[in-house]
């Protein structure tokens, strides 16, 4: 009885070699160079950074403020010293300029310090929110857009940048109430702001105390102050 010669079985064949070039495939799809998976790979710190996008600081930056914030201010003791219920001795006043310092906007009719004060002292204990202009959550430029704006009726830009082009430049040593001190916080100048009320002391939206008062002296706002403006003419 004659064989007949077994016939390839190329079906079988043809199905195994598809299946190790699918194999092949699925393993070079999950490589890094793979475009399939390139917009996946980007979108993770995209959403990481939408995610954070309230947040314009960095934890080490927040750590560092926390920990070389040396020379912390009383809040209860100021606000007992400067708010407008307190005797007129303790009422919140800046030390005399020494000298006349360039040209700034002339101070708006019914404009007070002590209203000024008095509104910053309520503003207390607001917590930290980057793109925040409010009671419920608010960052540096937009405390002071406010603060302005409430007791001044003055529009200050929204930025911290933008608010640092205003008015004329202050030496340290002639400082006023109501002058805005400017910071590099971040490895960016200006990135931080803030208003000068006097001893010192200054009111800002901090990244990790939200609105407080802190010390220009304090290590850590030391060595990253980098100027003062007057934009209202006393």
């Amino acid at each position: 009885m004659t064989e007949r010669p077994a016939k390839p079985l190329l079906p079988v064949r043809r199905g195994f070699s598809f299946l190790l070039l699918a194999a092949a495939l699925a393993l070079t799809g999950c490589g890094a160079s793979s475009p399939r998976f390139a917009g996946e790979r980007n979108a993770g710190p995209k959403k990481e950074a939408k995610k954070h996008g309230s947040v314009r600081f960095s934890s080490k930056e927040a750590e560092e403020e926390a920990k070389e914030d040396d020379r912390k201010v009383n809040v209860k003791e100021v606000q007992q010293r400067f708010s407008s219920t307190s005797a007129p001795a303790t009422r919140a006043a800046a030390p005399a300029p020494s000298g006349k310092v360039g040209e700034a906007a002339a101070a708006p009719a019914g404009f007070e310090k002590q209203k000024m004060m008095d509104l910053i002292l309520t503003w207390m204990g607001t917590p930290y929110e980057y793109g925040g202009e409010s009671r419920s959550g608010t960052d540096c430029s937009g405390f002071t857009m406010q603060m302005f704006r409430g007791s001044a009726g003055m529009d200050l830009p929204r930025t911290t940048e933008e608010q640092m082009a205003l008015g004329t430049p202050v030496a340290s040593e002639e400082l006023k109430f109501g002058d805005l001190l400017f910071f590099n916080t971040t490895g960016k100048n200006p990135s931080h702001v803030g208003i000068y009320i006097g001893d010192d002391m200054f009111a800002h939206a901090s990244v990790s105390f939200g609105v407080t008062l802190s010390s220009m002296y304090s290590s850590y706002y030391k060595k990253r102050y980098t100027g003062a403006r007057r934009i209202i003419g006393q």
